[in-house]
């Protein structure tokens, strides 16, 4: 049995009796909890956000405290690097053949002021971005991108759903700007359409595009190579992180259902994939911060933070997975069917 079986199997065989981590939850959802508690252990505890009835509030915490605040632009592997915020972030592929972003911060100003110098500072050329893969279509995914196609010539992908969601959105919406915000993010100009299982070539790196239903309706997880002192190593990068509060999908959301369904098959695709890290354009939501914090402090022959082990992802993923059990154990939140997102994450 493949460790990310294991990591489910375990969960099934928490007792019924387990203690519900609130009385306000239904006893199904509460042993789904108890089970999440159980795989993450000491190693995956900040996973577990995910797991409480409003797990969005952290969200929305971090929206407000940390999107201001733009960390040092980092090196984390030979060829991969951060250039974000505490709340969200980009991810920059260096390759042979030019860059690939994943995601592209949440407005011009971002993009020109931040992210561009960021990517100097790192002594890589803007002018070689070749892709920028936006994961999802919300304003502080795909809100620099066309900074990036009109100055730089860069193309950008989405999946259809999530060309569909970025295009239809009202301006002043949870998908086109925050939250009691009135600037609104502009939308790129259609360009490429990811699908399921896409390998993205470029240079001398091949990048797996996963369409991961959920978040939203076409949520782009990927599967990315990297390297750490030449030794070639998989992250497995899953684009949505807040839940859907409705069950089954419509234009704005996967559902918690899709949702559940796309964790397991990513856990799974990454076992085969031999990934031994996780990534996410929002660092809070893996550990992604103090993983940098270490790797800034990691002396020569110390372990790399991000590089976890492939035991440690299929449980990461496993933990998700039983999060979003317990969400769907959970009576709908009212009032929210038609308006999917309360958080905008």
């Amino acid at each position: 049995m493949r460790p990310a079986a294991l990591a489910l199997a375990a969960v099934l065989l928490v007792p019924v009796s387990a203690p519900a981590q609130s009385t306000a939850d239904p006893p199904e959802a509460a042993l789904h909890v108890r089970g999440a508690e159980t795989l993450a252990g000491d190693e995956l505890k900040g996973v577990l956000f995910q797991c409480k009835p409003q797990g969005g509030g952290m969200v929305r915490e971090m929206l407000t405290t940390g999107h201001p605040v733009w960390l040092e632009p980092a090196r984390v592997f030979d060829n991969l690097y951060y250039v974000g915020t505490r709340f969200v972030g980009t991810w920059v592929l260096k390759t042979s053949g030019g860059l690939i972003l994943f995601d592209s911060g949440g407005s011009i100003a971002d993009a020109s002021d931040r992210i561009t110098p960021g990517l100097r500072k790192l002594g890589l050329d803007p002018a070689t971005i070749r892709y920028v893969v936006v994961t999802h279509g919300h304003w502080d995914h795909y809100g620099g991108a066309p900074w990036f196609q009109k100055t730089f010539g860069a193309r950008v992908v989405l999946s259809e759903p999530d060309w569909k969601l970025m295009e239809a959105a009202p301006p002043i919406s949870l998908e086109r700007a925050a939250p009691g915000s009135k600037e609104t993010a502009p939308i790129p100009s259609r360009d490429m359409v990811a699908v399921d299982g896409q390998k993205l070539t470029l240079g001398d790196a091949t990048v797996t595009l996963l369409v991961t239903p959920g978040h939203t309706p076409g949520t782009i997880s990927a599967l990315i190579p990297v390297r750490d002192g030449g030794r070639e190593r998989i992250m497995s990068l899953m684009g949505g992180t807040a839940f859907p509060p409705i069950r089954a999908g419509n234009m704005r959301t996967g559902g918690l259902l899709a949702f559940d369904a796309s964790v397991q098959r990513l856990g799974l695709l990454s076992a085969r994939a031999g990934a031994d890290g996780v990534i996410n354009a929002h660092l809070f939501a893996d550990g992604g911060l103090e993983k940098l914090a270490r790797l800034a402090a990691r002396r020569p022959g110390q372990p790399h933070p991000f590089v976890i082990g492939s035991d440690l992802v299929s449980r990461y993923y496993a933990v998700v997975d039983s999060c979003l059990k317990a969400a769907i154990a959970r009576p709908e939140r009212t009032g929210t069917t038609a308006d999917p997102f309360p958080e905008p994450h």
